[in-house]
């Protein structure tokens, strides 16, 4: 088993703000554009996470409150709701023959503060997958609205994947984790995930590429995205 660990610090700018359904699409972005386990060709070939209608309401109810002069508590229990089910990304790499050689299943998590029950969770998450990831068949019909030669190419190439029972390629996982503040004690701590070994929840023998992003005001990021601030 591989496990690669990388930690990034933002400031507060627009184009790095990693909203719940940001943070999904901010991870397959990374390994897209920065590689994984060691390898720099892997393609996205659709974001799986488009919308979330329940999240969408429940921030029309944040902004109400907020609005009204009340507090919001954004880690707060009361303020959980149900994810998306399924996976949180999917990035391959493909030979030139078209077939998939490996595939990657990302699972996502962004909080305003450090969790260790929610890292935990995350890599439980990523134990419970098979060699089937479920988005597979999210994206072959995510794939039909689109009418270009490269998502009809895409949508064969992962039809004949599903066809040949996912034997073609390695399962490999990903971790996405985007936070609000950095580590302070000890001193040369530079991320909240361990960087040597993956977390004891992670015992599955499985490369995993393992993604931190901190941002120093993550309230002014959603303010901006959300609030119009």
């Amino acid at each position: 088993m591989e496990y690669l660990s990388h930690s990034a610090s933002f400031h507060c700018w627009l184009n790095n703000a990693p909203s719940k359904p940001g943070i999904k699409q901010l991870g397959v972005l990374a390994v897209e554009h920065f590689g994984a386990i060691g390898h720099a060709d892997w393609m996205v070939p659709a974001l799986l996470f488009r919308f979330h209608d329940q999240e969408f309401q429940h921030l029309d109810l944040i902004n109400e409150r907020l609005l009204a002069g009340e507090a919001h508590e954004p880690d707060a229990e009361k303020e959980k709701r149900p994810g998306r089910t399924g996976d949180d990304g999917l990035a391959f790499r493909i030979d030139a023959n078209g077939v998939i050689t490996d595939i990657l299943t990302l699972e996502a998590k962004c909080l305003t503060v450090s969790n260790t029950g929610i890292m935990k969770d995350a890599h439980e998450k990523l134990m419970v997958g098979g060699n089937r990831p479920s988005g597979v068949r999210e994206l072959i019909n995510l794939l039909t609205e689109y009418d270009t030669p490269e998502a009809q190419a895409w949508q064969q190439a992962l039809l004949q994947f599903y066809r040949d029972g996912f034997r073609t390629a390695a399962r490999h996982d990903g971790l996405a984790y985007a936070v609000g503040h950095s580590p302070k004690q000890p001193a040369d701590r530079i991320a909240w995930l361990p960087p040597e070994a993956p977390h004891p929840a992670y015992t599955i023998q499985r490369n995993l590429e393992a993604m931190e992003f901190q941002f120093e005001n993550l309230d002014a990021v959603v303010d901006i995205l959300y609030r119009a601030a």
